[in-house]
């Protein structure tokens, strides 16, 4: 494709969105590591009462019920993260989203944000959409506001960068 080529599209913060962004871009939660943390805080809750180690049980009971509230907080997760993103003044925002040779960036009515090819560390393509991975951070692309050229386009800009 050409280097005047560029992507130019619109999409809506909403609640399809932001469960499309997070089912794409979060890890999985593994059983018994998640949990650990809070399996720990209720046998160290038990063991206080259990062994009276304190002249009251306040503090046993407080550590059982910090780890039913731990349990719930990675059992809940996807929940708690839509509800804040929905209620975040960002939700329900047009976001304009740009791709060109240069990089890509992303306008709203509160944020800016130019993002160059060569910042990308890697660029991850799922059924879904994009996730483009900076450094620490994962900024999420959808595909469904995107046509297959728009999709190669993407790519191969990315592969280009990486080739310099």
């Amino acid at each position: 494709m050409s280097k005047d080529f560029s992507v130019t599209t619109e999409y809506t913060l909403d609640k399809t969105f932001f469960a499309e962004c997070y089912d794409q871009t979060s890890h999985p939660v593994k059983f018994p590591k998640a949990y650990l943390k809070g399996i720990l805080f209720l046998l160290f809750g038990v063991v206080l009462l259990k062994l009276e180690l304190l002249p009251n049980g306040y503090v046993g009971w407080f550590f059982i019920v910090l780890s039913i509230i731990e349990g719930l907080s990675i059992y809940f997760k996807r929940t708690w993260w839509l509800w804040r993103q929905k209620i975040s003044s960002l939700s329900g925002t047009k976001v304009v989203f740009q791709a060109d040779a240069k990089g890509v960036s992303y306008k709203s009515a509160k944020i800016t944000r130019s993002i160059t090819w060569s910042e990308i560390d890697q660029l991850e393509q799922s059924d879904l959409g994009f996730i483009l991975h900076i450094g620490k951070q994962r900024q999420y692309v959808s595909k469904s506001c995107l046509n297959d050229k728009e999709i190669a386009f993407i790519a191969e800009q990315h592969t280009i960068s990486k080739a310099k």
